[in-house]
């Protein structure tokens, strides 16, 4: 039995430090690329090869595995935060992130090919992966925004929410395009390919990190529990 005294006595507020989580692994992520990009400076153009493409180098296959595992956490750790922000109908964007989660683990364990050979089962994996991912973090974002709207610890981020996953929508859409040539014909496709996958990959962070702090705005501002009066008993507690 334990008893609660100290009359007008405020409940703790609730907390979430899946942000920290959610930024940090983002800046893992930004940081493993960043060191590929010095690494292959001089090697390799970043308007023209994709990211994928650095895992050649020296020590590119841990470097673009961290950055995968990482995104990959954070992605989990926002999956969880969008029930315990108690966002409406969490489930689906909960499950998207949770698989892009996955995704994000397989694009990381299975490299693509060398550009010299031909695709193999491997590298459809990573391609496939990778394509899901950059498709599937818009969706969350965009269910995460269209159900903030109804809930009011959540309304006043909806829009950070919904514009950024509409700029990661369309740039989705405009690499994916740029992706037809190359699987349907021997076209090498769009010269700036490589820059466009970078700033879709940099939105798609920020989807991340935005919904991150729209999740720990929701918890914290979430309605307490109501003060128990002085000297008030809660039968059944250690």
């Amino acid at each position: 039995m334990t008893r609660i005294g100290g009359a007008g006595r405020e409940p703790r507020k609730s907390m979430w430090a899946g942000e920290t989580a959610v930024a940090g692994g983002v800046a893992v992520a930004l940081l493993s690329l960043a060191l590929l990009h010095v690494m292959g400076s001089g090697t390799l153009d970043p308007l023209t090869r994709t990211l994928s493409d650095y895992v050649f180098l020296p020590g590119g296959y841990t470097l673009l595995g961290l950055a995968g595992i990482a995104l990959a956490t954070a992605s989990f750790v926002l999956s969880r935060g969008l029930r315990r922000g108690a966002l409406p109908d969490a489930g689906p964007p909960a499950a998207l992130l949770v698989s892009v989660a996955v995704a994000l683990v397989l694009v990381g364990v299975f490299p693509t090919h060398d550009p010299r050979t031909t695709a193999g089962l491997v590298s459809t994996v990573h391609r496939a992966a990778g394509g899901w991912v950059l498709v599937m973090v818009p969706v969350a974002g965009w269910m995460v925004a269209r159900r903030a709207r109804s809930a009011p610890a959540w309304r006043a981020a909806a829009p950070a929410v919904a514009w950024c996953s509409g700029v990661a929508a369309v740039l989705c859409a405009l690499f994916l395009l740029s992706l037809l040539p190359i699987v349907i014909g021997t076209s090498p496709g769009f010269p700036l390919l490589g820059g466009v996958q970078r700033v879709l990959y940099a939105v798609v962070m920020l989807v991340l990190v935005v919904t991150a702090r729209a999740t720990r705005l929701a918890v914290e501002h979430a309605p307490a529990p109501a003060a128990l009066p002085s000297g008030v008993e809660l039968r059944g507690a250690a």
